[in-house]
Parts: C-alpha cells; sequence; structure tokens
C-alpha cells in the first residue's frame, strides 16, 4: 500500500491557512507550507484514515496553538532573513574583486590629496553633499523605479523583495547628514583624520555602487528565477 500524499488542492488549503494566521509573505508561506506537509505525511504513516482538517488541527494542538504557530513563523522568517543575508554578501563578495579594489585605492588617493591641498574641507563636504543628493533623487525617483522594480503580481509580497530594499542606500541619509554637518562649518582635518575619511568614503562608495546596481540586479534576477510565476509580464 503506498504511502498517502498531500493533494495539490490540500495543499492550497495550507497557503489558505498560513495566510489567515498572519503569513503574509509568500516565500515565508512556502517554507512553513513544507513544514506542515512534512508533518502531516509524517502522520499519515501511522494513521492514513484521518482526514486532513483534523490532521491539520492535531498539529496545530502539538505546535502549541496561535502560540506556537507563531513561533513557528519567526524561526521561519529569521531562517529566511539568514539565507537571503548569506545571499547578499555572495553578491558583494562578487562584485568587491578587482578591479574594484583598485577603484577604492583610486578613490582614497585622490580624497585624500583633495582634503591635503585644501585649506578649507568645507568645500569637498559640500562637494561630496550634492553628489550624494543628486544621486538619491536620480536612483529613486527613476532608476529604481524603472529598472529595479520587481514586477510581482497584485495580492503577493515577498520578505526577499523587502530585504532587498534595504541596502546600503537606506543609510544614505545619515551620511548625507554627516556630510551636511561639516558642511556648514568650516573645518580641517588632522593627517590621520585625512586618512580615516578618505578610506571611509572611497569604500562607501565602491560599496554604495555595488548594492544600488548589481546587488539590487542579482536580486532582481535570482526572484525571477525562482518565483517565475509571480512575475507580470
Amino acid at each position: 500500500m503506498s504511502e498517502r500524499k498531500l493533494t495539490p488542492e490540500e495543499i492550497e488549503n495550507l497557503y489558505e491557512f498560513c495566510y489567515f494566521r498572519s503569513v503574509f509573505h509568500y516565500d515565508v508561506q512556502v517554507e512553513i507550507v513544507d513544514h506542515l506537509a512534512s508533518a502531516i505525511e509524517e502522520l499519515w504513516k501511522t494513521n492514513p484514515e484521518l482526514p486532513f482538517e483534523e490532521t491539520v488541527y492535531m498539529l496545530g494542538e502539538q505546535f502549541g496553538g496561535d502560540l506556537g504557530f507563531a513561533q513557528i513563523k519567526r524561526e521561519k522568517e529569521k531562517a529566511l532573513r539568514k539565507k537571503y543575508r548569506r545571499l547578499l554578501w555572495q553578491y558583494v563578495g562578487d562584485f568587491y574583486k578587482f578591479p574594484k579594489i583598485m577603484i577604492t585605492l583610486l578613490l582614497s588617493l585622490s580624497t585624500y590629496t583633495a582634503l591635503i591641498y585644501t585649506e578649507n574641507d568645507q568645500w569637498i563636504f559640500i562637494l561630496l553633499l550634492v553628489l550624494f543628493i543628486g544621486f538619491s533623487l536620480f536612483y529613486n525617483s527613476y532608476y529604481k523605479r524603472t529598472q529595479l522594480k520587481l514586477q510581482i503580481k497584485e495580492g503577493y509580497t515577498f520578505l526577499l523583495n523587502e530585504i532587498s530594499l534595504k541596502g546600503a542606500l537606506y543609510y544614505t541619509g545619515i551620511t548625507s547628514g554627516i556630510l551636511f554637518s561639516r558642511a556648514i562649518h568650516e573645518s580641517h582635518f588632522s593627517p590621520v583624520g585625512n586618512v580615516i575619511f578618505s578610506v571611509f568614503i572611497s569604500m562607501y562608495m565602491v560599496l554604495l555602487y555595488g548594492d544600488c546596481f548589481f546587488i539590487a540586479k542579482k536580486i532582481k534576477e535570482h526572484f525571477e528565477e525562482q518565483f517565475p510565476q509571480f512575475v507580470e509580464s
């Protein structure tokens, strides 16, 4: 006698079950449904005549009711976030290779030279602030919206999409605030300060570029590969 397996209709019911338990991200639903399906089919090995609805209810009791399900949801979200962060760092590693390291070095030397030969660093901070603001406006108002936006079918949300929006650009506002505070006052770094600031700003600019263009594009490709049925044509 073959083992009882879930039907496509029953699997769809598990997705609906997750949604009504406040699991709205589809990629999280996939993880939980896989977990539930394995547990259900394990129960059916010893009691194959058990009705589907009763089996789901029994599992709910085993998991500890609403609180237990909420714990499973948190664990699956945590595991997915860890998986996605690992994917992001993999893309960072793919991007930050030669010649990007040389670009960072050249940017550092250029910034350091500018700081050394400028009597008032205020002008450099003003220039950098204008560049950051201009880049943010271009990226958010045009490039991200037209080139990188995930075309997801209406009614679905994904944790991957949420995480992808929180890259280095998310912290540009903080960096702009630091530059603004320096730009409105006359200032001049010490020699050590020149080195630290030059390395910091050059590395940040290269990583910002990688996050906004290279990594964001890779995330879009990954989503379209993993969930093609939810991509609007």
